[in-house]
């Protein structure tokens, strides 16, 4: 989504974390390459969570198959926090985007205190605030592989004071791209058809994860735009409906929650954060940005 935006947004640095990053880091360099961007840095981050063991971080398994050939962007040898902190200072009103656990951004944070104030803005998907439903049923809170995944950097990150917008799992489980969707982006530019072999892959892992809750019905349904539309906030924010809420990141019984706290109160921190949704809006919007790359 980043790359099929090259006039609105600048991507200055990728970091990956949570488990093997850096083959994650090389799928990165790998969709750079295909999308002729190979200048972009790549800095593998964190394997492991702060003060947690690497199994409480989520690895799904396929991770690398159905890559694309093509040329590579180069792998950084910088640290992935220390290319956060870099960037940061070199470049006032940078915006993370944080799509994965809050590991790389904890350890920026440690590293310069300053951070949330040198960026323009801290951009999250995760986390459950109000009501949670897929395919009809409501799903318990806490299901989230974000934020759940390092409890301990989300609540040092979310209570940090960065200017945070939070797209929220309770919107991004309503919006998904369906197989016509992928069918269209297969006849489309370079970026786009790479995509269509890594879609039906995930497609399969992704049923798996849910069929025991309910969903979608596999004729309509091929992935969750859980990372594409908190993108999308960044240059199209339309279809989303957010509010000001008072989050109290915090960890019950192992599980991290962000609990809406009262308005006007002095507890959890301000943030923006995204309540409603129009999933069909926003597919069209997402779909129509890809089909164009």
């Amino acid at each position: 989504m980043i790359l099929a935006e090259p006039d609105a947004l600048e991507l200055v640095a990728i970091t990956t974390v949570s488990g093997d990053t850096r083959l994650r880091a090389r799928i990165a360099a790998r969709l750079l390459g295909v999308a002729g961007r190979t200048r972009v840095d790549v800095c593998a981050g964190e394997e492991a969570p702060l003060l947690r063991g690497r199994d409480r971080f989520v690895w799904f398994g396929h991770e690398g198959k159905s890559l694309p050939d093509g040329p590579d962007a180069g792998l950084s040898d910088e640290g992935a926090p220390e290319r956060i902190v870099r960037a940061a200072r070199e470049r006032p009103g940078l915006e993370l985007v944080a799509i994965g656990p809050l590991t790389n951004v904890a350890r920026a944070l440690a590293l310069d205190p300053k951070l949330p104030e040198r960026v323009g803005g801290l951009s999250v998907m995760g986390g459950h605030v109000r009501e949670v439903r897929l395919g009809g049923k409501a799903l318990p809170h806490g299901i989230d592989y974000n934020l759940c995944s390092d409890p301990e950097a989300t609540v040092a990150v979310l209570g940090a004071g960065f200017r945070t917008t939070l797209v929220t799992a309770d919107v991004t489980l309503q919006t998904w791209m369906g197989p016509a969707d992928v069918e269209r982006l297969a006849g489309r530019g370079p970026l786009a058809r790479a995509l269509v072999p890594m879609i039906r892959t995930w497609s399969a892992v992704q049923r798996r994860l849910f069929e025991s809750w309910g969903g979608p019905e596999p004729d309509d349904f091929a992935a969750f735009l859980h990372d594409p539309l908190t993108a999308l906030a960044l240059v199209d924010p339309s279809p989303l409906h957010f509010e000001r809420l008072r989050i109290v990141p915090t960890v019950q019984a192992g599980i991290l929650r962000t609990l809406e706290a009262p308005a006007g109160g002095a507890v959890g921190s301000e943030m923006q954060v995204a309540t409603g949704v129009d999933a069909a809006a926003a597919r069209r919007a997402i779909v129509d940005r890809l089909a164009a790359r």
